[in-house]
């Protein structure tokens, strides 16, 4: 049973993406595209990504996206002035 379980971890493990060897621009086109088993290492990369960027990279990277695509601020804010 434990070689047969070591087997079935190999083999996912043979088949998981290394976000790590990926361009940022390469990240980012995978976004909404990662599979629910690899979106934990996706979603650390991408963190580690984000946190290694200055500011100015970081704002050209979300206006490059299309501004802040998840962030409900904007929205909030918005709704604030009815």
């Amino acid at each position: 049973m434990k070689k047969l379980t070591l087997l079935l971890l190999g083999a996912v493990a043979a088949f998981a993406v290394d976000y790590s060897a990926m361009s940022t621009e390469e990240l980012q086109a995978q976004r909404g595209k990662v599979a629910e088993a690899d979106k934990a290492a996706f979603q650390s990369e991408m963190q580690s990504r984000m946190q290694s960027l200055s500011s100015q990279e970081r704002q050209a990277m979300r206006e490059s996206r299309g501004g802040s695509q998840g962030g409900s601020g904007s929205k909030k804010q918005t709704r604030g002035g009815q």
